[in-house]
């Protein structure tokens, strides 16, 4: 059996997609086999993150009939799989959304972990999609606003009787004008299971079209998806010093000859 886990914030812009992408590929690492599934029907970003916005068979060519799910799998040089959607606007008439459940319930089995990037808000597809997940983890910023959108999510998901397993806050400046971890658990009654920090590799990487995890995997922000992931399987994580490029790399940086 799959793991689904629906990947979910409040609003746009909190870092959902990028967190689904940096999570799978930190499991991948820890030697699981991974799908992320954008399931942002609306406005897909997972292939556009990737760097292949087009590509010959999409979630939205299954959902519209053309193509069975396997077929709109394809496989990051990290060894994450993953699963976009089509950009195109002329696909949004095509969706049968019936057809959802059917291509989740073919992914059974094909992966330990499937990541479920949902669209942000509490729009009709996105409700849909939290019907066939049983668990979620939601993303958010530490920001007064951001919180009590994701309060809202949280209890939509009560209502629907499935498991929100924690919240993953990301953008963390820990600076006087941000709310802290202690205050997001007392607000969202869930505990903060990540915090990802401000770093400027994870645009360094966005640039790249890799998920930070890959192309920065020493990077404050990539250790901190990594230490999820572990915690997620329950597994400790530690971050030594054969994983940093090794001793002459790391001389290197101490010097500032390299970053």
């Amino acid at each position: 059996m799959s793991r689904f886990i629906v990947i979910a914030s409040g609003k746009g812009g909190a870092g959902k997609t990028t967190t689904a992408i940096n999570l799978g590929t930190a499991l991948t690492g820890f030697g699981r086999e991974v799908i992320v599934l954008d399931a942002n029907l609306t406005t897909p970003n997972i292939g556009v993150y990737l760097g292949a916005p087009v590509v010959p068979v999409t979630l939205h060519d299954v959902l519209s009939g053309k193509k069975h799910i396997t077929e709109a799998a394809y496989l990051h040089p990290s060894g994450l799989k993953v699963i976009p959607g089509g950009i195109s606007l002329d696909n949004l008439d095509k969706i049968d959304y019936k057809r959802l459940s059917e291509a989740l319930m073919d992914l059974n089995d094909k992966a330990e972990v499937i990541l479920i990037d949902v669209g942000p808000g509490l729009t009709k597809e996105t409700l849909a999609i939290f019907e066939m997940a049983d668990n979620a983890i939601i993303v958010t910023n530490p920001e007064l606003a951001a919180v009590t959108d994701a309060l809202r999510t949280i209890k939509i998901m009560e209502k629907m009787n499935k498991k929100v397993m924690g919240i993953v806050l990301t953008r963390v400046k820990e600076d006087e004008f941000e709310m802290s971890p202690v205050n997001v658990e007392a607000i969202l009654e869930r505990p903060v299971i990540g915090i990802i920090p401000e770093d400027h590799h994870i645009r360094k990487s966005t640039h790249l079209k890799h998920p930070v995890v890959y192309s920065h995997p020493s990077s404050t922000a990539a250790v901190s998806y990594k230490k999820l992931a572990a915690n997620l399987i329950g597994q400790k994580y530690e971050e030594s010093l054969s994983k940093q490029d090794g001793f002459f790399s790391y001389m290197l940086r101490m010097l500032g000859l390299r970053r």
